[in-house]
């Protein structure tokens, strides 16, 4: 290349800078910065959670190390693995004055105390500063939340010191009477198993009238409609066994083989509505549009002379999927 070739060249370079390409440059640096802006507006609207993975953070599945597994008696989980359920919650207690006292027995506009039970499935990984989160809900199947408030617990190993943890929330009770569903929500962003998160105390008692009736509200909270139906069993939660001194030749088996035979023990069909009982609930079946919300009513027909106390779960579902559910207690105590 010839010396007055390349004085053309660059020449020529530097008029194109001076002419034109400074102005693209410089507006391709400003809708850069533009963009970096507005998007770490948005991050920082992210919850901690979702902060989390927009950062590229990813979970270590290396098995050198633990995770924790902060769980509560959830009947969304037990649900999908196959297994009866009641939804009187027993991680859920409401307390006044340090007695505890019955959802049904709730006065408006009263000072109370929600504690719930909180559980880690880990021997290795205690959780510090885990996130729970208290809400309720009218009572009912997928109603709306509404928040009471949030708190944090330290949780500590399965069998070790601060296991299980206790969560204390203030709860003030709305100044209109009702029957209210109390939900907890764990909250923990490296938790091994997210499923059973969730914990629901949804129970009302009456006096064996004839019938004993209940009404509760069913609504839709998913985006597409569905047609709901409903199914009942009597199951109620087996008292805890002592722990043998050595582990039961059964307990030893293999995860699948344990978990066929803990569904065997709480399949709803091992649990149905007694003989001389009948349930009647109308509407029996309900097409729902998106956030449409109905009341279903429950009768209760006690078999003559009956004494004691009698639960039953009403369980909503749609195709087969579990949308939630209601205990009742027919109770002449």
């Amino acid at each position: 290349m010839s010396v007055s070739t390349f004085t053309l060249q660059t020449l020529k370079h530097f008029l194109k800078i001076f002419t034109y390409q400074w102005a693209t440059d410089g507006f391709d640096i400003f809708k850069r910065g533009f963009t970096a802006l507005k998007n770490f507006k948005a991050l920082g609207q992210l919850s901690h959670p979702a902060f989390e993975e927009g950062r590229g953070c990813s979970s270590v599945n290396n098995p050198s190390f633990h995770r924790p597994d902060p769980c509560i008696y959830s009947q969304e989980f037990l649900l999908k693995l196959g297994l009866a359920v009641t939804w009187d919650n027993p991680d859920i207690a409401i307390t006044k004055g340090g007695v505890v006292v019955s959802e049904t027995d709730l006065e408006p506009d009263t000072d109370y105390e929600i504690d719930a039970t909180i559980w880690n499935n880990s021997y290795d990984s205690p959780v510090v500063g885990l996130k729970v989160i208290f809400t309720f809900l009218s009572f009912g199947v997928g109603t709306t939340v509404n928040p009471i408030g949030t708190t944090f617990v330290n949780l500590g190993v399965k069998g070790g010191v601060n296991h299980p943890a206790l969560a204390k929330m203030p709860w003030h009770t709305p100044a209109t009477p009702g029957h209210f569903c109390i939900k907890v929500t764990l909250v923990w962003i490296d938790d091994l198993n997210q499923a059973n998160n969730v914990g629901q105390n949804n129970v009302d008692v009456k006096a064996p009238h004839s019938p004993a009736t209940y009404d509760f509200q069913l609504r839709n909270d998913t985006d597409r409609g569905h047609a709901y139906r409903f199914e009942v069993d009597t199951y109620v939660l087996p008292n805890p066994q002592q722990c043998p001194a050595t582990i039961p030749r059964e307990d030893r088996a293999p995860r699948a083989d344990r978990l066929l035979r803990i569904r065997a023990q709480h399949s709803r069909a091992n649990f149905p509505v007694p003989p001389g009982w009948h349930v009647t609930i109308t509407p029996n079946e309900a097409l729902l549009a998106p956030n449409d919300e109905i009341t279903v009513h429950v009768a209760i027909e006690p078999p003559a002379g009956f004494t004691g106390s009698q639960p039953f779960n009403v369980n909503a579902l749609y195709d087969q999927t579990h949308a939630g559910g209601v205990s009742l207690v027919v109770s002449s105590v």
